[in-house]
């Protein structure tokens, strides 16, 4: 029995979903480890993310010109 392209779409999307929420909790217990044992590298991590947020933030997006 063949997928249709729609079922294999959703299957790839829920794979990635799933990895991403896998990573997202490893990177949260390895930022729990950082912070128990040396807090002021976790200081010096979260610094390091806000600048990147903000620095995300203040990016010009491109203005989208209709065509003439």
């Amino acid at each position: 029995m063949s997928r249709s392209p729609g079922q294999q779409s959703a299957n790839t999307l829920s794979s990635v979903v799933d990895l991403l929420v896998e990573y997202r909790i490893k990177l949260d217990a390895l930022k729990y480890v950082l912070k128990e044992t040396n807090p002021p590298v976790h200081e010096l991590y979260r610094g390091t993310i806000e600048n990147l947020h903000a620095q995300k933030a203040s990016e010009v997006n491109p203005i989208a010109f209709p065509d003439v």
